[in-house]
């Protein structure tokens, strides 16, 4: 059986054996790279729903590079709970779960 290290979808590199997961990943053979991925909360927003409630917009952000810390790119934009947003446009966005929309009246808002 032909496994890829650690389920990644990204590795090429396939692992030849069964237990051979956890050696590839020690050994340094998969090429997905590996480490903490460093995101940063930037900015919470509050936002009206279409269905009368109130909603927390959380912007997440990484390095875009690590030689070069202090240019940012966004990462992820969800609610607070962590359920996933689609930024429909300047200040509103859906909740992709339930169809719910979002309006946000900071001026700085993504």
């Amino acid at each position: 059986m032909r496994l890829h290290c650690g389920g990644h979808a990204q590795c090429t590199r396939p692992c030849n054996a069964r237990g051979a997961v956890a050696q590839c990943a020690q050994a340094g053979a998969c090429d997905v790279p590996r480490g903490p991925i460093n995101l940063v909360l930037k900015h919470l927003y509050h936002a009206r729903g279409s269905d009368g409630r109130d909603y927390e917009v959380h912007v997440y952000v990484e390095p875009a590079h690590r030689d070069n810390a202090w240019i940012e790119r966004i990462a992820k934009v969800c609610l607070a709970d962590g359920g996933e947003l689609r930024v429909l446009s300047h200040h509103h966005y859906e909740v992709v779960a339930t169809g719910v929309r979002l309006a946000t009246g900071a001026t700085d808002a993504v």
